[in-house]
């Protein structure tokens, strides 16, 4: 539970013992301290070579706090102003290095795997062929690139890849989402393996569906949303051809996700209506990760919704479409505000999620911009939760929001 601003004044743990309270009042700016300034036991204010703003003490008074924590003490000097100024530039520089390096191999990575699907799918319409050694290999490098690069690689709206069709970068963001999922899950590691190859293969049938209709700009027929309702079971003959020709077939999880995935829990799915514990682990999972993909996706038709309101659409279809173990899953893994969504807080300031932080309803926050819209030096990452003094979440900024703040080059590209 999140302590309040009172509690956090007055009960300060263990950690915080060797330190002294410093009252806000006696903070001034252009000073230094010769260690590092505590907001409290968890979150660091400011390095030890970092200078006391104006912004940060305006910031301080709007969040309510009314001192901070420090081992250190009160130093100064032309010389040390110099020295700070240019590391505290340094840092920032360092910071948004690192974040655009992230970013970079993530996408890099998506382009890649969604490259490969493409190939997957091309070759064994074509020649009724799959690598499965080359397929389990990529499912073993997306699970570590989970691993190693979590809080991007679970940046969805930052996943794209440019010239490649929307049927294969839906399946390389569902193989991320299912493996994310299943991970929470706890399932063991070679499951995790099926449960990739079963979410990148889960589409294959849409080869035996005609381009022009399920890459249709325009709304669907009833005969042609006929014609795409076939896709699983296409899917599914496809794959058992293929088992029956290999001596190593595929095993039968893979067989039932790529089957199941749009069952759903209360009967209405298809293309058998199943319900209940009638849908494998496997079918519920990738039903819960391709259709969260489908919503947060923009198609010819129409944008795609913000992860957000994707998740309350989800959490409202919990109990008669998706599997509740499911949904909460996906809910803990990347929360009520998704990863890489820019939100406003209740200050007024703009920052993006950056990690989810103890309770999904609270993700942890890396601050941009204040409510007048001024950049931050610091880049404060906070914690936020749902005390009255603007540390919580109010909304998300829409993709128009976002563009035009990155054209003010007031947010990076």
């Amino acid at each position: 539970m999140e302590l309040s601003l009172v509690e956090r004044e007055k009960g300060v743990n263990k950690a915080m013992s060797a330190k002294k309270r410093i009252p806000l009042d006696d903070l001034k700016t252009d000073t230094y301290y010769d260690a590092p300034l505590w907001l409290d036991e968890e979150f660091l204010l400011l390095s030890n070579d970092a200078p006391v703003t104006e912004d940060l003490l305006k910031n301080l008074k709007s969040w309510g706090y009314k001192g901070v924590w420090t081992e250190g003490s009160l130093i100064s000097g032309s010389s040390a102003a110099k020295a700070s100024a240019e590391s505290v530039s340094g840092a920032v520089l360092n910071n948004d290095a690192k974040e655009a390096e992230g970013r970079r191999i993530a996408r890099k990575f998506f382009e890649n795997i969604a490259n490969f699907t493409m190939k997957v799918y091309d070759t064994f319409n074509r020649d009724g062929h799959l690598d499965m050694t080359s397929i389990t290999e990529q499912v073993k490098s997306v699970i570590q690139m989970i691993k190693d690069y979590r809080s991007y690689m679970l940046r969805l709206p930052d996943l794209k890849a440019d010239g490649i069709d929307y049927l294969y970068t839906h399946s390389a963001r569902t193989i991320i989402i299912s493996l994310t999922i299943g991970e929470s899950l706890k399932l063991p590691n070679f499951r995790l393996i099926e449960l990739g190859i079963a979410a990148m293969l889960h589409e294959v049938g849409m080869m035996k569906i005609p381009k022009q209709v399920f890459d249709k700009s325009a709304s669907l027929t009833e005969q042609e949303k006929k014609l795409i309702s076939t896709h699983p079971m296409q899917g599914l003959k496809m794959l058992q051809e293929y088992s029956r020709e290999n001596a190593n077939p595929l095993a039968q999880n893979i067989l039932m996700g790529v089957w199941q995935h749009h069952e759903r829990s209360n009967g209405s799915g298809y293309p058998q209506g199943l319900s209940g514990e009638s849908i494998t682990i496997f079918g519920k999972i990738i039903a819960v990760a391709c259709s969260y993909d489908a919503q947060i996706s923009k198609r010819p038709y129409r944008d795609g919704f913000d992860g957000f309101a994707a998740m309350l659409t989800m959490l409202k279809d919990m109990r008669t479409l998706y599997d509740e173990k499911v949904i909460s899953a996906l809910l803990n893994s990347i929360s009520i505000y998704p990863l890489g969504n820019y939100v406003r807080m209740k200050s007024g300031a703009i920052g993006i999620v950056v990690d989810i932080g103890d309770d999904p309803r609270y993700p942890v926050v890396k601050l941009h911009l204040d409510e007048n819209l001024h950049m931050y030096k610091e880049q404060p990452i906070i914690k936020t939760h749902d005390d009255d003094d603007g540390l919580s979440v109010t909304g998300v900024l829409n993709d128009q929001e976002v563009q035009d703040l990155i054209n003010r080059d007031l947010l990076p590209r």
